[in-house]
């Protein structure tokens, strides 16, 4: 089965989740000492994982973005990375989840994964920013979105979480608020 690559970037690929990857998804979320802060959910973990598919693929269909599965180019499963609406702020966020062992072993992959998706958003979207939401106690994320080059924003609760935004504007947008 041919499966549609949504970017490359290095040896990971980014392709649509399908049904069948619920239990990915609960695997990964069940690592107690994995980069789970990306996501503010509270529920069970099968609920959970059953959601991120069910909306991946929602938001994939209605706005043709979404987060994605990352794999190998051996169809391991590495996490996921992509873009999720803020119902808080109606706005588009970036984020991702990777499994500690892939971020073990490639200490530059989450920046590099951060680093495609924000220039994939702006070449295949209209906005004129990407915000990142990230609970104020993932320091590994807030260290990759401000090396990608997103700024902070503001800090407030969403989901029920503190969390600070860190906000980056597309390049036509950067090229105005310098011309201003």
């Amino acid at each position: 089965m041919v499966q549609t690559i949504i970017l490359e970037c290095g040896s990971v690929r980014l392709v649509p989740f399908s049904p069948s990857d619920i239990n990915l998804v609960k695997n990964l979320r069940s690592d107690l000492f994995g980069n789970r802060y990306t996501e503010f959910s509270t529920g069970s973990l099968s609920a959970d994982a059953a959601e991120l598919v069910r909306s991946a693929l929602q938001n994939q269909a209605e706005l043709g973005f979404a987060k994605w599965k990352a794999v190998a180019e051996d169809g391991r499963f590495l996490g996921w990375a992509g873009f999720t609406p803020v119902s808080e702020t109606s706005e588009i966020s970036l984020n991702y989840c990777l499994s500690n062992e892939i971020l073990d072993l490639d200490g530059t992959i989450a920046k590099r994964l951060c680093t495609a998706l924000t220039g994939w958003f702006f070449e295949n979207t209209y906005f004129s920013h990407l915000v990142a939401v990230v609970r104020t106690d993932n320091r590994a994320m807030r260290d990759v979105v401000q090396d990608v080059g997103f700024n902070h924003r503001e800090s407030k609760k969403i989901e029920g979480m503190q969390a600070d935004v860190f906000q980056l504007f597309s390049p036509s947008m950067q090229s105005y608020l310098m011309s201003a």
